[in-house]
This record gives C-alpha cells, sequence and structure tokens, in this order.
C-alpha cells in the first residue's frame, strides 16, 4: 500500500504535542509544559476556574447561552436565543467573536508571547460540537442537541472558532492547525434517545465541510471507531494506551486514514500514576510498534505508518491525588519514546 503525503505537511514524522487540558492552576507552569513539547498548545486549566473550561472558552458568543459560574452549568434560553440569532447569524466567519481573547483565558497571552515560526507548528482546540450540545441545557434540562435550531447554530459556531483561531495562528506560524475534543462520542449511541447515528453522521459531516484547514478530532475515550473513520476527518488523537486492543479491530480503517494522507496522535503514555510507574519508555514504544506491526497485516509499513503520526501523552489527567507531577513525568516520558522509536526508525 502506498500512503500520500500527511496532509498535515509537517517537517517531520514523531513530532510530539499534547491535547490541551492540563491540571495545573499555575499559567506559567502549564505554558512552561506545553512548550516543552515539538509542537506547543495553549493550555486549558479548567482547575484554576469554570472560566478555564473547554466547553465555556468555546461556547462564548452563541445567542441564549449564559454560563453559570457558580452552578458550573451552561444554560441555554430559548427567548434570548431566537432575539440574537438575526444579529449573530449576520456577522463575518472570521469576526471577533469568534477569536480566542485574552482576558478569557489566563494562558493565551502567555502562549502567543512565546509562540513563533520557529516551532515545527502550533497548536489549539475547541469542544466539538456535539459534545458541547450535550453538556449545554434548557430550562427543562434538556441538552440542546434535541433542538435542530440551536444544535445547527452551535455546530456553524464552533467551526467558526476553530477557523478564526487557525488564521490567527496561522499568522504566526502557517503550519498550525486546531482539533476539537469530542468526548460525547463515547456515549452517543449508549444512553441517547432521540438522536439518532444517522443524525450524528449528518452532523459530523457538516461540521468536517466548514472547517479550513486540517479537519481534526481529539478523544481519550472508546467511541464507535467505525463512525469516525468513516467520516472526512484528517487527524485523530486518541488514547492508544488503553485502546490498543480494542484498536487493532479497526486496522482497515485505520489504515485507509493513513492511506490518504490522514494523519494519527497516539496517545502512548499513561498519566495516570499508577500506569505511568509500571512502564519504561522502551516497554511503552514496543506496545505501540506492536499495534503499528498489526497495521501491516492491511499492508501499511512501520515507514508508512511513522510517516503520518504524532506522538502524545494517551490521556489529560485531572483526577491524580499529585495533582501535576505525574503529568509532568509522562510529558518527560513522552519525549523519551520519541527517541526510542526514532533510534528504531533510523535502525
Amino acid at each position: 500500500m502506498t500512503t500520500t503525503a500527511s496532509i498535515l505537511g509537517l517537517e517531520r514524522p514523531l513530532l510530539t504535542t499534547a491535547m490541551g487540558i492540563l491540571p495545573h492552576r499555575d499559567p506559567h507552569a502549564a505554558l512552561d509544559l506545553a512548550f516543552s513539547l515539538d509542537i506547543p498548545f495553549w493550555p486549558q486549566l479548567p482547575n484554576l476556574s469554570f472560566s478555564e473550561d473547554t466547553y465555556v472558552q468555546t461556547v462564548r458568543g452563541i445567542p441564549g447561552v449564559e454560563v453559570d459560574h457558580e452552578g458550573l452549568r451552561i444554560l441555554f434560553d430559548e427567548d434570548g436565543f431566537y432575539a440574537g440569532l438575526e444579529e449573530y447569524l449576520s456577522l463575518d466567519p472570521l469576526d471577533d467573536l469568534f477569536a480566542v481573547t485574552v482576558e478569557e483565558s489566563a494562558t493565551f497571552g502567555g502562549f502567543l508571547e512565546r509562540a513563533s515560526a520557529d516551532y515545527p507548528a502550533l497548536r489549539g482546540q475547541f469542544m466539538g460540537p456535539i459534545s458541547l450540545c450535550l453538556m449545554v441545557k434548557d430550562a427543562d434540562n434538556k441538552p440542546v442537541i434535541y433542538r435542530d435550531d440551536a444544535r445547527e447554530v452551535a455546530i456553524r459556531h464552533v467551526a467558526a472558532k476553530v477557523n478564526r483561531h487557525l488564521a490567527d495562528l496561522r499568522a504566526i506560524n502557517p503550519r498550525s492547525f486546531v482539533w476539537v475534543d469530542e468526548p460525547g462520542l463515547e456515549f452517543l449511541f449508549t444512553g441517547i434517545t432521540g438522536y439518532t447515528s444517522e443524525s450524528a453522521r449528518s452532523d459530523l459531516a457538516l461540521f468536517l465541510s466548514l472547517l479550513e484547514g486540517p479537519r481534526g478530532v481529539h478523544l481519550c475515550g472508546n467511541p464507535d471507531w467505525d463512525f469516525l473513520l468513516q467520516s472526512e476527518v484528517d487527524l485523530i488523537s486518541l488514547d492508544a494506551y488503553n485502546n490498543r486492543d480494542i484498536l487493532v479491530g479497526y486496522r482497515s480503517g485505520i489504515a485507509r486514514l493513513l492511506e490518504r494522507g490522514g494523519n494519527i496522535a497516539w496517545g502512548a503514555i499513561p498519566t495516570h500514576t499508577h500506569q505511568l510507574e509500571a512502564e519504561t519508555p522502551r516497554g511503552l514504544a514496543d506496545r505501540l510498534l506492536d499495534l503499528w506491526d498489526r497495521l501491516g497485516e492491511e499492508g501499511l509499513s512501520r515507514e508508512d505508518v511513522t510517516a503520518h503520526s504524532l506522538l502524545t501523552p494517551a490521556t489529560c489527567c485531572l483526577v491524580n491525588p499529585d495533582l501535576t507531577a505525574t503529568v509532568e513525568n509522562a510529558y518527560a516520558v513522552v519525549r523519551e519514546v520519541q527517541e526510542v522509536l526514532v533510534a528504531r526508525a533510523s535502525g
């Protein structure tokens, strides 16, 4: 099998990055960690305040949507939605309403100060529209994913946020990219009635069609992988450490993604304390190479896979007893595993 050139167009394979959500309460320490990897990212710090939550930073500007900082909720008001809808729909897709501002993030100003074209790329992240619509609730505590009107606005809103952020990052570094976090995809078809797989497929297709740059999705969980792999996504960031055996069953879909120039950010390094303490960089590299060798059954060589791969921690982790120490150790191990894999590739 011959793969086409990577859609991301990065200068070399196996570059390191991470998903963006960090357990830190110190913005400077978070930025130090984000810039310790090849592709720095804008850190989001939900442990610092609800304003730093990815949902909150994504939803700003949608008419009728209000953030309840005391109740830690995001609410939808139907009257407010329709009162502001006409003006909202008249906005240019690159309007400043869709831009990230230094006022809404404790880390974004510091990120911009450090960001430059000297890095292989820069990366941003927002919450994906399906997960966002599962979180935002109306007066009856019902997710707006059931409302066709609000759901379509949310889809277009997240796309506008991604596109504006991508334009701002590429003004600094032309190789930048943005992905969306979609944890809701793991639960989409298990406990939700009234929102069908056909609707979800159509909504995801609409969202991806609106994106200007590489169409990237991150998820730490275990969704219906066929649902995602059969879409027009260009980049999937996933937990390869905990889902390795499951992913083997979807190797034909993964192979098709890579064959058409798509990319995978392999979350190969655990961020939970007990898991990380039980591993070594060489052992983690072996686990990932074993998965890649299984893709060989679909005609992909290790070289093919490597050329389309990024390397990341497996998950964002906010719950370790040591809060930040294990996560910081995991970032160091990411770089060590990278060294092992690069040496194996060159050998």
